[in-house]
């Protein structure tokens, strides 16, 4: 091994740690983002509230419930 391979051995080595840590990334945050960002119940009160203040019609709150 010659010296002046070390530098496409080092720039192959840079690139692949780019690009892997680049999809590790993008897949852990998909990962995270399919997450529910509340309890169920939490949300089923949140839309007992809105249907109670009249922010919800009855028939888009069973729709939403159901969705849940």
């Amino acid at each position: 091994m010659d010296f002046s391979d070390f530098g496409l051995w080092a720039m192959l080595a840079f690139w692949g740690s780019a690009i892997s840590g680049i999809y590790l990334a993008v897949s852990w945050a998909n990962k995270k983002s399919k997450k529910s960002p509340a309890p169920r119940d939490v949300m089923i009160k949140s839309l007992d509230k809105r249907l109670s203040e009249g922010e919800l019609t009855p028939e888009e709150y069973e729709r939403r419930l159901k969705n849940l």
